[in-house]
């Protein structure tokens, strides 16, 4: 949910086997009820003659008006990877980020045994949100087998529509600054593949045993060279390994 008392309020839900999408006409209700809304409207109906459902109040009668609508969403159109995942077919196991979230996915073919069925989840919510999980996805393309990011195991679909991506769960610490070589060598490395990191905070460093591995790429951007910018990125790295304001750690810290 993107929940607001000034401006339209939006959800997306799930009615039946299908995922639709909700917006609530700023005034129809108080805030306290826009955070939990469905008990208070009429029932949906389960038929796929709709995806998207816009809530009001008549101004005259007071009553709730339900406009239930077809649209055609668009998705992430810069697929790479052959793995196509349904999103219903992950279990959410906690949030991480508004669009981050550890998961439970037990169908990766590629899987050992011993892998942890545990991952992490990127997806977008609404539509605003697909641009920039569109360009990370790219930025995984490049890193694919550089041992720099996490193992990239699929794109996600909602219906077909893709909406996101899965990501290995790395299984680490967050780096500190005795680990500032390591981590100038695992950014050195990505600016020399032509990506700014765009985030340079300890919790997008992972550290497992020596190797350094970095997370969190949807502020990166593609550099044909070597740019103040990256100069910049490195300049700030000492800085943010002992910064602890908590920035960057997401919900769960």
């Amino acid at each position: 949910m993107d929940v607001s008392s000034r401006d339209d309020s939006d959800y997306r839900i799930l009615v039946g086997s299908q995922v639709r999408y909700l917006t609530i006409s700023v005034g129809t209700f108080e805030r306290s009820t826009l955070s939990m809304p469905l008990s208070s409207l009429p029932e949906f109906p389960e038929d796929d003659t709709w995806n998207m459902a816009y809530v009001s109040r008549d101004p005259s009668s007071g009553e709730i008006i339900m406009d239930l609508q077809h649209k055609a969403f668009i998705g992430i159109t810069d697929l790479w990877h052959p793995v196509l995942i349904d999103c219903l077919e992950l279990k959410r196991v906690r949030q991480l980020t508004a669009t981050a979230y550890e998961a439970i996915y037990t169908c990766d073919e590629s899987s050992s045994a011993t892998r942890s069925p545990l991952v992490i989840a990127k997806v977008a919510r609404f539509e605003w949100e697909l641009p920039r999980l569109s360009a990370e996805t790219l930025v995984y393309r490049s890193l694919e087998n550089t041992g720099l990011a996490p193992r990239f195991i699929g794109h996600v679909h909602e219906h077909g529509r893709v909406i996101g991506f899965i990501l290995e769960k790395l299984q680490g610490r967050e780096a500190n600054i005795k680990d500032l070589s390591s981590c100038q060598s695992a950014l050195q490395r990505l600016h020399d593949i032509g990506i700014l990191h765009g985030d340079v905070n300890r919790y997008n460093f992972i550290v497992q045993d020596d190797t350094v591995r970095l997370i969190d790429f949807e502020n990166s951007q593609f550099r044909d060279s070597a740019t103040a910018y990256m100069q910049a990125e490195m300049d700030s790295l000492c800085d943010r390994l002992v910064e602890d304001t908590g920035r960057g750690a997401g919900f769960t810290r």
